[in-house]
């Protein structure tokens, strides 16, 4: 459970990161929400608002904490949550990045499972 503890605090702490620094772009009317279950292990930041008449509402990323390892779901973004996981000191082998098929994620450096 200490394991899981820690990764849930790395996630969190990557996505209250992101979410300073989305705050500084040109969207004023854009929020950006993270959303916890830790209980489930799932986590997503999101961002709601509106741009002029056109209403947003993304997923910038989604994870769950499975067997120990951070799943990346979802990462709409350049910057890479996984590089940025990387830079909190979680190795690879911590992360698998779960919007690649099975058989592709043999071919990354990632965990497998």
């Amino acid at each position: 459970m200490e394991r899981v503890n820690f990764l849930q605090s790395k996630v969190l702490e990557v996505f209250g990161e992101y979410t300073v620094y989305l705050q500084g772009s040109n969207l004023p009317t854009v929020d950006y929400e993270i959303l916890a279950d830790e209980k489930h292990n799932k986590f997503q930041l999101l961002a709601l608002g509106w741009d002029q008449s056109s209403r947003i509402f993304n997923i910038i990323f989604h994870v769950d904490i499975i067997n120990n390892k951070i799943w990346i779901q979802e990462d709409n973004t350049l910057d890479g949550l996984a590089s940025l996981l990387l830079e909190k000191g979680l190795s690879k082998q911590d992360i698998v990045l779960a919007y690649y098929p099975d058989y592709h994620r043999k071919y990354t450096e990632f965990a497998v499972a």
